[in-house]
């Protein structure tokens, strides 16, 4: 099989699990469910995956990587880093309240997924979320917008959980205060921290 059908048949497998994933969920998905869609036997799937659970995260990781490609715009945004911060958790409430697989993912609990697969899946998304953040905020350091005595992984992973707490909320309508406010206060205590100090 050369590598351009054999990069064919596994596209073609994910999308085929992502189709029952999304409609019947993790549990109750089989790989005979995948092949049949995909039109391929199962030895083809087991020659790309080693399993159904590394399944379910190349489309987890397939689904998180449309999300990238979309905030990784942002890290050529001219806006100061603060205010591509918020656009960042704007677009995270928009892709993840769209996107109830990777909803599921990060939260489990649901339907769709939970245990060990959604831990899994989860670390997926905090590991490539951070190293998001971790980008923006090197690149206000470079541009001076971001204190330079800032701990960039310390700070990446401060505000992927503070975003994230925000983000659920939002995504789950559990907050009092409506999601503009939320954003706006989050900013304006994350922009204060973030500031180079003047004097």
């Amino acid at each position: 099989m050369s590598e351009d059908s054999s990069a064919l048949a596994q596209d073609r497998l994910i999308a085929a699990a992502e189709t029952h994933f999304r409609r019947f969920g993790y549990r109750r998905t089989t790989i005979e469910d995948i092949t049949a869609d995909a039109g391929t036997g199962k030895g083809s799937l087991y020659l790309h995956f080693p399993s159904k659970q590394a399944v379910y995260l190349a489309v987890v990781e397939a689904s998180l990587e449309r999300f990238v490609e979309r905030a990784s715009e942002l890290l050529d945004d001219s806006r100061p880093v603060p205010t591509r911060l918020r656009a960042l958790v704007e677009l995270t409430i928009e892709h993840y309240g769209d996107d109830e697989l990777l909803k599921a993912s990060l939260f489990g609990n649901t339907g769709l997924v939970d245990g060990d697969i959604s831990r899994m899946a989860a670390d997926v998304q905090r590991t490539r979320i951070r190293a998001l953040l971790r980008e923006l905020l090197s690149l206000g350091q470079r541009d001076g917008t971001v204190r330079s005595d800032l701990d960039i992984d310390a700070a990446a992973s401060v505000l992927f959980e503070i975003g994230w707490a925000v983000v659920r909320t939002a995504i789950e309508g559990e907050s009092d205060t409506p999601l503009d406010e939320a954003l706006t206060t989050l900013n304006q205590i994350v922009g204060l921290g973030l500031l180079p100090r003047s004097g």
